[in-house]
């Protein structure tokens, strides 16, 4: 059960993780007497009562139990603190360029400069401020790849960069029209609103 607990807990201070030993120690001390007293009803006539099993128990096991308990707590806090280090490190960065061939001639691409990626099919449409690449690669691939605070889907076909956007408005039937710095006008279907409004927002700093 405690395992579970810490499992939904970021054990990120002292005192929360005091709590987390003290705490289990304290509900043990309180069960374990009642506990003790069933079994000395049910097989030795009551002959021992509450007091006498919590003085022994703190006089005998107090310290057993600070110690299992802040192992516990203390080593699951460790391992939590490794896995999330391990998972970080595995975690690949997201992609700055993109290199496209394009016959005998491998282009560079700078992420940055990508205004619009299109569904081309089999192709992706890669589109910069005054020109297209068309480079052989899935749209989920390459958005997988991307980051997702500067790029955003606003169609099944079509993925934006959010710091190319100059404004959008309202077709007052739930779909937006996207304009781009470079004149592009791309709409944004009802489907990823929600999504695209939370991020413009968190970028752009502007009340929608």
């Amino acid at each position: 059960m405690l395992s579970r607990i810490l499992k939904n807990q970021n054990l990120d201070s002292f005192g929360k993780t005091a709590f987390f030993i003290i705490t289990p120690i304290i509900i043990h001390l309180l069960i374990l007497p009642f506990v003790f007293l069933f079994f000395s009803v049910l097989f030795y006539n009551g002959r021992y009562d509450i007091y006498k099993i919590l003085s022994y128990t703190l006089a005998n096991d107090l310290y057993k139990l600070v110690l299992i308990y802040s192992v516990f707590v203390f080593g699951y806090r460790y391992l939590s603190y490794k896995l999330t280090d391990i998972i970080s490190s595995n975690k690949k960065p997201y992609i700055e360029n993109i290199i496209i061939n394009n016959g005998k001639y491998n282009t560079v691409v700078e992420v940055s400069n990508i205004y619009q990626i299109k569904a081309d099919t089999p192709y992706i449409s890669i589109q910069l401020k005054d020109k297209k690449y068309l480079h052989k690669e899935t749209l989920k691939s390459i958005f997988a790849q991307l980051n997702h605070q500067n790029f955003v889907r606003v169609h099944k076909s079509t993925i934006i960069n959010l710091d190319k956007v100059v404004l959008f408005k309202s077709r007052l039937n739930g779909d937006y029209d996207i304009f781009l710095n470079n004149d592009a006008e791309i709409r944004l279907s009802r489907t990823y609103v929600s999504n695209f409004k939370s991020k413009f927002k968190s970028t752009h700093q502007v009340t929608i």
